[in-house]
């Protein structure tokens, strides 16, 4: 696909590198000589300097001939104007950042009659995502398949865990085939394990479960560390993140409170959250944070704008043997250093809002081809997990799995058929309408057919 990334900020340098490596043309757009130039030099894209919403730039870009236009730019006006624009001069398909809750309010009205394909909201998935890290707090990461019947968890074996120096077909045995164990990260290696592979101490293990069965089995790998109910809960920054994550924690009841020292924003957010307790104060003072009862937490999510902050604040948390905590990083070489401090979660705000758009993507490329409904990224990126649903065109319909050549490196994860949840074995089948999720290393499964050999 021919694809204009307008913005060179975070987000469109990282689509950048990813839809380059998936072999699109990729074009950076950018007023800032500079930043396109450091794009350029990196990754294989060209460049281009000018307005998104200057009608002259987009030509001499070649909007006409493009079939996508992504505008990620800070402003969500600039993003919605600049995709008018393409979609008036001949771009196929058109994707805005947008962050406003009151334009995500007319969802509808952008697509059909501005001709927005989609409008992606970064705040408010990453909320849907933290939202999940604490449904599940033994876990370090979830994500969601099969409209929520599925679930795939991050869980870190700790030294005393009973599974370290197990085979994972034992483990599997031991929970009746409830569950899969689909990846294992060891350090900087990643495999996609058989039944002998052994899962050592320190190895961080991606399980596949039902919704139902699945908080249960996570609770058994590092039964040492014990979560009752997570109920109150502590958001450090007043960010519109902050705002997402409370609202959808308010309608489950939990007991939330937001810390931000900008009084401003305090008021804004108090108007806006009828149940949430906003402090205005400095998180750094920690005399202050335990005077407003951090050590009673049982979960503390932060979201301030600075990566160093965030992590420092979550290990006072920690030292304030608070049971869960989430931090935001913009800058993914921290994660290296959460994972030698800390067996909690944390959240990459690009990386949700990539996977979202690289989805897309691959869905629209494909779109006859069986339907993805599902992508996301794991281990950095080094591990891809795809829902797919069947359809007649998918090879090896009701065939034993045992003997279908499936790719090296790739794992059928769950089947979702009739809401019955199958961890599959060598004589199960695929049949048209299921959905399954397939796992796969350093390989972009695009369309389901990919998994063959």
């Amino acid at each position: 696909m021919d694809i204009i990334i307008v913005g060179c900020g975070k987000l469109g340098t990282c689509l950048a590198q990813n839809l380059s490596e998936e072999n699109h043309n990729i074009t950076v757009f950018d007023k800032n000589e500079n930043l396109v130039n450091s794009i350029v030099d990196k990754y294989d894209v060209q460049g281009f300097v000018g307005g998104a919403t200057i009608k002259k730039d987009l030509d001499e870009a070649g909007i006409k001939k493009t079939d996508l236009l992504i505008a990620t730019t800070a402003s969500d006006e600039n993003n919605i104007l600049s995709c008018l624009i393409a979609r008036r001069m001949g771009a196929k398909h058109t994707i805005a950042r947008v962050r406003n809750p009151e334009y995500i309010k007319q969802i509808n009205f952008m697509r059909s009659e501005l001709g927005i394909s989609v409008l992606i909201n970064p705040d408010f998935n990453a909320a849907l995502e933290i939202m999940r890290m604490l449904q599940f707090p033994d876990a370090m990461n979830v994500e969601t398949f099969a409209d929520g019947l599925v679930n795939i968890a991050e869980v870190k074996i700790k030294s005393d865990s009973p599974f370290a120096d197990c085979k994972v077909g034992a483990i599997s045995s031991k929970f009746k085939n409830r569950m899969l164990i689909c990846a294992v990260a060891r350090g900087n290696e990643v495999f996609i394990p058989n039944g002998d592979f052994v899962v050592n101490s320190g190895d961080k293990i991606y399980i596949t479960g039902s919704h139902k069965y699945l908080e249960s089995i996570v609770s058994k790998f590092n039964p040492s560390k014990k979560f009752a109910s997570l109920k109150d809960i502590m958001i450090i920054g007043g960010s519109r993140m902050a705002f997402y994550l409370a609202g959808l924690l308010e309608s489950q009841g939990k007991n939330i409170v937001i810390v931000e020292k900008n009084m401003q924003k305090c008021e804004e957010l108090s108007d806006l959250l009828d149940k949430t307790t906003i402090i205005c104060g400095d998180a750094n003072d920690y005399d202050f944070m335990k005077e407003e009862g951090i050590e009673n937490m049982d979960a503390v999510v932060t979201l301030t704008n600075n990566d160093e902050l965030n992590i420092l604040f979550t290990a006072f948390a920690e030292s304030c043997s608070v049971p869960k905590n989430i931090t935001k990083i913009n800058n993914p070489n921290l994660s290296i250093l959460l994972d030698k401090f800390s067996s909690d979660s944390y959240i990459n705000i690009t990386d949700v809002a990539s996977n979202a758009i690289i989805h897309y993507i691959r869905a629209k490329k494909h779109v006859s081809s069986g339907e993805m409904k599902r992508l996301y990224k794991l281990v950095g990126g080094k591990v891809e997990a795809a829902e797919f649903v069947v359809d007649s065109k998918t090879k090896n319909l009701g065939k034993p799995l045992c003997n279908i050549n499936i790719r090296q490196d790739v794992l059928i994860a769950s089947i979702s058929r009739k809401g019955k949840i199958i961890f599959p074995k060598g004589d199960d089948v695929i049949e048209i309408g299921d959905r399954i999720v397939i796992v796969s290393k350093e390989r972009k499964i695009e369309k389901i057919n990919d998994i063959f050999d």
